[in-house]
């Protein structure tokens, strides 16, 4: 009897090892499947928010919400993961200090972060019925360095009055620059200060380039009236642009005054004759230039180039460099200027005519002291060919203003032996279809490549737009606006 006792206890006891064996094996099984599904269901969900916190970075820009991200994170996520909960959107604006969201300099970056439940299976058997996962990702918006190139030669007060297409009396900028009537670059400043009011500062920077210098008595160089910078200061740094907008003028040469033929007035001057006093226009002397071949013969050339200031290639040249607080602007960069490898690079040139005017230099460009522009582009308009459908080098007798431009269009465009920005166009008026001689649409042709062409098939290119005039502008410039804030990162 007791043998047989001590043989079913040792059969009760097999029984109790067996079951919990059993158990065991199902919580190690349940550890392999439900721990597998887990980190499954948790790489999905980091897709899910990976996605999401890019959805809310779209949504960062002037006036948003902390409301704004957050719902744009969550109808993306309910969208692909119907049960997350705790849906959190995070900024530097927010959560000031953090150190990952508050860079130097400010990052359009948004933390979303979320949680989902998973249910197990096997672990059940073991009391684990289910656990929260939680997911974090930053998504980032570009932001945004942009320079505003704005023409200012003397065609941006030929419609203050009379014929929009020439000077008239009542187009001296020495007089409309005074109290602001230059037209149409009155309304071009006011439409172009609205599109900045848009952006947001201090994550976003621009700088304002003027198609020349921006003093009475001045020159036809192209000038850096503001440069990228941020004072982190957002009302500030809106402040310093909307001010160098405004006080934008239109060439003013000096007043003409004429010396002996051997020595005529050197560049473009404000030309009053009759009747006596009445301004006619921005004339262009011819000057003297070239050794003399023989001695007293007056045989130097007559150069008739100082006259156009429509450098668009000079201009595009100092928006390229402005990109990395190049010591050639001028005025040198500030403290706070300089590159930002991270952020989405724009150049947006608002021109109303053809590239006349070109940028003094060394080589080819030493015997032109006002800017390339060879005698074979000496009949009007001055400085450039009839033949724009023809590229060609430096060095060429026919490389002219237009293929300068094109040559400097390439280095802000090219990725790779340049600045890789992204380059948008706007002619304004009727001379972009309409030049006078040569090539009719040599300006459109020059700001169609300049926008779309230029820097080869690898660069990131914009748009180009005609408006015949300011009526036009705003649309233009909202179309941009909406093109370069949908950016999420370089």
């Amino acid at each position: 009897m007791l043998k047989k006792f001590l043989r079913n206890a040792k059969r009760g006891q097999a029984i109790v090892i067996i079951a919990l064996m059993f158990v065991g094996l199902v919580a190690i099984i349940g550890l392999l499947t439900d721990g597998g599904m887990l980190l499954i269901e948790y790489a999905r969900l980091k897709r899910g928010i990976d996605a999401a916190a890019i959805a809310a970075a779209q949504q960062f820009r002037k006036n948003f919400t902390q409301a704004d991200l957050t719902n744009a994170a969550q109808e993306f996520l309910q969208l692909n993961q119907s049960d997350v909960f705790d849906v959190q959107t995070d900024t530097c604006l927010n959560r000031p200090g953090d150190p990952v969201l508050c860079t130097t300099p400010l990052r359009k970056l948004v933390r979303v972060t979320a949680s989902r439940r998973v249910n197990f299976g096997f672990l059940r058997v073991i009391g684990i019925n289910s656990t929260d996962i939680t997911a974090t990702s930053i998504g980032e918006a570009a932001s945004i360095d942009m320079v505003l190139v704005i023409d200012t030669s003397a065609s941006m007060a030929w419609e203050t009055s009379g014929d929009p297409n020439q000077s008239n009396p009542g187009d001296d900028p020495s007089v409309c620059n005074l109290d602001n009537s230059c037209q149409p670059l009155k309304s071009v400043k006011a439409i172009a200060r609205q599109f900045i009011a848009k952006m947001f500062f201090p994550y976003d920077r621009v700088a304002v380039v003027a198609l020349t210098s921006q003093v009475p008595n001045g020159s036809r160089n192209p000038t850096l009236v503001w440069q990228l910078q941020s004072t982190g200061n957002g009302v500030t740094d809106q402040a310093n642009v909307d001010n160098a907008l405004a006080g934008l003028k239109v060439y003013e040469p000096p007043i003409c005054n004429w010396g002996p033929p051997a020595s005529p007035a050197k560049g473009a001057c404000l030309n009053y004759g009759n009747p006596p006093g009445a301004f006619v226009g921005l004339d262009c002397p011819v000057y003297r230039y070239g050794a003399d071949l023989i001695p007293n013969s007056g045989d130097e050339v007559y150069n008739p180039s100082s006259c156009p200031s429509s450098n668009v290639g000079g201009a595009d040249l100092l928006a390229g460099i402005a990109f990395a607080g190049d010591t050639r602007t001028s005025p040198p960069a500030p403290p706070g200027a300089g590159t930002r490898k991270d952020s989405f690079w724009v150049v947006i040139s608002l021109v109303g005519g053809p590239a006349n005017a070109s940028t003094p230099s060394s080589g080819d460009l030493a015997t032109h002291p006002d800017g390339y522009c060879p005698p074979s582009t000496w009949a009007l308009p001055f400085c450039y060919d009839s033949d724009s459908a023809t590229r060609h080098a430096n060095g060429d007798p026919k490389y002219d203003a237009e293929d300068y431009a094109r040559d400097m269009a390439d280095f802000v465009a090219d990725p790779v032996n340049g600045q890789g920005a992204t380059m948008f166009t706007i002619g304004l008026g009727n001379l972009i279809r309409n030049s006078p001689s040569g090539d009719p649409a040599a300006a459109e042709k020059l700001l169609q490549y300049i926008a779309l062409t230029a820097g080869g098939v690898t660069a990131n290119h914009g748009n180009y737009f005609y408006a015949p005039d300011t009526t036009g502008l705003t649309t233009i410039f909202n179309d941009i606006y909406s093109k370069i804030t949908t950016r999420i990162s370089q």
